[in-house]
């Protein structure tokens, strides 16, 4: 029995637009989710404090500020302080973190991603350079670019 085109796109359309009384639960109990947000605010707490305490002690012992390392805590600092901002704030009043002005939403929400791609080409950067210097150790042909890359 086969269906012709009208007549199933007449009951695909009424699939999707038959609606029932029934309002959404949500997927997690909120005990549940209280206690997943006191985990990850503590997890991004801490590695809060780690990292903060990582550029302390290369300001401490004098070592190169600008490196890759420097940058790398920086933008980890960066990411887990908005982390922990946006998971304490879930605490007062989840509705109104959930409405927030645009600045705010995108500073807590799409701003830590764009962190984490800065974070991740960092990384790329560091690998390529680490390979290449190491290439051009071992092959003689490459010796010539070995002096720009000091």
């Amino acid at each position: 029995m086969l269906l012709t085109d009208s007549q199933a796109s007449l009951s695909v359309l009424t699939s999707v637009t038959d609606t029932t009384d029934e309002p959404i639960r949500a997927a997690v109990p909120p005990s549940v989710e209280l206690g997943l947000t006191v985990v990850y605010t503590v997890l991004y707490s801490l590695l809060f404090a780690f990292v903060y305490l990582q550029l302390w002690l290369i300001l401490h012992y004098g070592h190169k500020r600008l490196s890759y390392q420097t940058v790398f805590l920086f933008l980890c600092l960066l990411w887990s302080a908005l982390r922990t901002t946006l998971f304490s704030f879930y605490f007062n009043n989840v509705v109104q973190a959930n409405q927030l002005q645009p600045l705010p939403y995108w500073l807590l929400y799409c701003f830590p991603v764009c962190l984490q791609f800065f974070t991740l080409c960092l990384l790329n950067l560091y690998f390529a350079q680490v390979m290449f210097k190491a290439k051009a150790k071992y092959s003689p042909e490459l010796n010539k670019y070995k002096v720009p890359l000091r």
